[in-house]
């Protein structure tokens, strides 16, 4: 009995202890939030630099039997970005189950920021870590930037954990995460903290996360160059000048010139990736299907294989191609990388989609300036700085991160010359491409956005009926007893669905507790019920307020709510985007 006194009073000591310690871990205050950002900057930074020379050691050793002195013929390095894709897809689906980790790390951090409040997984950063050295390392098409991006957040969140940061700035900080990575690894500050406020949405920014994201950045930036160099990415730019209107009427033509390029980029990579998401294939093959792709390819455009930018350092340097010889050549290889990237991350492999915008661009631009000099001789003084243009113009349009394009072309080159035909080809390519972007969770503005729920006047919202909101749409109703594979062709839907029991309704089904079920437990989909993955949500009724189902919104967490009528058939479906849409006009009308 003295034994269980003495363990109870360890205990509660050691309890008071840690409340006393999360008490003085508090951040509140605008100096220590800086102070937390900057903490992040230098745990990202040197993470960055792990990164960096952990990639450049693996890439060299398995390119090796390809570039050593008795090397193997080139072709045969088809056989490895399958390989690297096996292995990825074990590392995530078999080993640490961190389905998270695969795919395009920036989405998915988009998708954290709107409706996870920023949170991610302890284990998704050093997962995510491996499975893109690994996916790069192979030769797969994909981008540094995804990555580091959500590594850069995942290290944020762990850090706010720690430091008992509440949910409404746990946000803020992963996205100071994020400017810290880009920053650090494309030796881009400010561009790094651009992207990542402006990134989130179509049209709008997350003007109250700048300041600790540039302080992020910057200090993630001094430790990454600290090691690694000073030198931008591409060194040894010229400096090249606009000196007429002449020159800016062509840059705006090349913005046009992107637009087919741009919409066949996210058109591919989004038709990939729902093909694969749908396939009844192992998750742990579909990465190596992918990378068997991109081993294909290869043997005709080696250019494509891993980030790229090598490539686009000695296209930059031959004046002759960009003049007008192998214009073809260059779009065929900007479209073999929109190709590979698409089946490279589609299919499930870890990497970004940022890298191979800026590669496809260049290509882009290449292409243009050797069109514009077969057309008209001359009349370009420097067509070698169309490649530049090409990419920050690509990124722009395709991203919707038109200001964060331009300025990551300028810090990555060392120079801000080019800073005006950048942004009227910017502005261009983003005037025409305004209904696609390559990041699917980007939302149009911060009324879009769950995170900015409350910041609505509930009023408005008291004014407004559920029924006059609600989506009046075919509802698709699943029963009880039927099994969970008969889910899978819903699995894309951005809805949850209805379940009944016979003639009752019993609650929505978990679109998030299926995926999770059927992706590690594909075996036993035809044994696992619809009943098991169901969370009771009650139904509105049709009369009922905005400003009430906003409460039930933000209480229960939904991201749907069925509406039922007064027989208690359903009748509709009120989403948070419904409500956000109706406050929106409803604001807007009364302005004008």
């Amino acid at each position: 009995m003295k034994n269980v006194v003495v363990y109870s009073n360890l205990y509660f000591m050691r309890l008071n202890i840690q409340r006393q310690l999360g008490r003085l871990l508090v951040v509140n205050g605008y100096l220590p939030k800086i102070l937390l950002a900057a903490l992040i900057g230098v745990v990202t930074g040197f993470v960055a630099i792990a990164f960096h020379e952990t990639l450049s050691f693996v890439t060299y050793w398995v390119r090796y039997p390809w570039t050593g002195e008795a090397s193997l013929p080139y072709w045969t390095f088809m056989v490895i970005p399958p390989l690297g894709g096996l292995i990825c897809g074990i590392l995530i689906h078999v080993l640490t189950k961190t389905p998270e980790a695969a795919g395009q790390g920036t989405d998915n951090m988009i998708y954290a920021f709107h409706h996870q409040g920023g949170r991610v997984r302890k284990r998704v950063a050093p997962v995510k870590f491996l499975s893109s050295i690994i996916t790069l390392g192979s030769g797969g098409s994909a981008g540094y930037e995804g990555p580091i991006s959500q590594i850069g957040s995942g290290i944020a969140s762990s850090i706010c954990s720690l430091f008992k940061m509440p949910r409404s700035l746990r946000g803020q900080f992963s996205l100071a995460g994020t400017a810290a990575g880009l920053g650090a690894i494309f030796k881009a500050p400010l561009a790094g903290a651009l992207t990542s406020v402006e990134v989130l949405y179509k049209e709008d920014f997350e003007a109250g996360a700048f300041a600790t994201s540039i302080v992020a950045a910057v200090i993630s930036f001094t430790v990454y160059t600290a090691w690694i160099g000073i030198e931008p990415m591409f060194p040894g730019v010229p400096n090249f000048n606009f000196v007429n209107a002449k020159e800016l009427f062509f840059c705006a033509l090349l913005g046009i010139f992107c637009v087919p390029f741009s919409l066949l980029y996210v058109w591919s990579y989004n038709e990939t990736e729902k093909r694969f998401s749908r396939s009844n294939m192992p998750s742990i093959l579909k990465p190596a299907l992918g990378g068997l792709f991109v081993g294909i390819l290869f043997i005709a455009y080696p250019e494509i294989a891993g980030g790229g930018f090598g490539f686009i350092g000695d296209l930059m340097q031959d004046k002759q191609t960009v003049a007008g010889l192998g214009v073809l050549t260059l779009a065929a290889i900007a479209i073999a990388k929109i190709v590979g990237t698409a089946f490279t991350v589609g299919s499930g492999g870890s990497g970004g989609v940022f890298g191979p915008a800026l590669f496809i661009g260049a290509l882009v631009g290449a292409s243009f300036a050797g069109i514009i000099a077969l057309l008209f001789p001359g009349v370009l003084r420097e067509p070698e700085a169309m490649i530049l243009i090409g990419m920050g113009a690509f990124f722009a349009g395709s991203s919707k991160a038109s200001i964060a394009g331009v300025v990551m072309v300028c810090e990555m080159t060392g120079s801000y010359s080019l800073l005006p035909g950048l942004l009227i080809a910017s502005v261009m390519h983003v005037a025409l491409s305004r209904r696609w972007t390559i990041y699917k969770s980007q939302v149009k503005n911060k009324f879009a956005s769950p995170v900015h729920r409350a910041e609505m006047d509930p009023d408005v919202l008291r004014v407004i009926t559920v029924g006059e909101v609600m989506i009046k749409a075919p509802i698709h109703i699943l029963q009880a007893n039927d099994v969970l594979s008969t889910v899978k062709p819903f699995m894309d839907s951005k809805h949850t669905f209805p379940v009944y029991d016979q003639e009752k309704y019993i609650g929505l089904l978990e679109m998030n507790s299926a995926r999770y079920n059927l992706i590690t437990a594909p075996t036993l989909s035809e044994q696992i019920l619809v009943s098991d993955c169901v969370v009771k949500v009650p139904l509105l009724n049709r009369s009922l307020d905005l400003h009430s189902a906003m409460r039930l919104f933000l209480r229960l967490g939904n991201t749907d709510f069925y509406v039922k009528n007064k027989e208690g058939a359903i009748v509709g479906l009120l989403s948070h985007s419904s409500i956000l849409k109706a406050y929106d006009n409803t604001v807007s009308q009364k302005k004008n």
